[in-house]
């Protein structure tokens, strides 16, 4: 498949102004660790995911341990998030993660934006501005992977408007063991 197209695309996306936001790509630094974990916690907003994760704190350990969980792994983590100017917090955040090969496929894990600033293009704007960035710091991905629960319907659209096509499908089933 020709990356070429969504590149284009990708760069139109991240160069739309979102006033009142900047961009910020980490692993954490610590003036946002705090309101990065604020905005993971969003993650099982999303439709379906505690079928997919537990609960968890995202205080600045937890952050911490998880980055270092991901190093210890050799996978790359990739961070890339909208910081509120006004309040010098993150707001958004998508995460990947690239194998220590480099490539060929990169993984994005999770995107969350904190309710008082969802609906302006936010996980659009940090989806597309990642891509870009694991294009140029390793050039040996040929393509980034997404799960979706399928009702999730907003970021099947936001993943649809930055390039994203879907593979396939899987199902994901809860069964109660009967205790013997």
């Amino acid at each position: 498949m020709d990356q070429e197209p969504v590149l284009r695309h990708c760069q139109e996306l991240a160069a739309d102004p979102h006033p009142g936001y900047r961009l910020a790509h980490w692993a954490a630094p610590e003036p946002l660790v705090n309101s990065f974990g604020q905005v993971m916690g969003h993650v099982l907003d999303a439709p379906g995911a505690d079928l997919q994760m537990a609960p968890r704190a995202w205080n600045t350990a937890a952050v911490r341990a998880w980055e270092a969980n991901i190093a210890t792994s050799g996978a790359r983590l990739m961070v890339c998030a909208a910081v509120h100017l006004s309040s010098g917090k993150a707001v958004a955040a998508t995460v990947a993660t690239v194998p220590p090969s480099g490539g060929p496929v990169a993984d994005q894990h999770d995107t969350a934006v904190v309710p008082e600033h969802r609906r302006q293009g936010l996980a659009r704007w940090i989806k597309a501005a990642q891509v870009l960035r694991i294009h140029e710091r390793f050039p040996g991905v040929r393509a980034t992977t997404s799960t979706v629960n399928q009702e999730n319907l907003q970021m099947k659209a936001v993943n649809r408007a930055v390039g994203y096509h879907l593979m396939h499908e899987r199902l994901l089933v809860e069964a109660p063991v009967a205790s013997f």
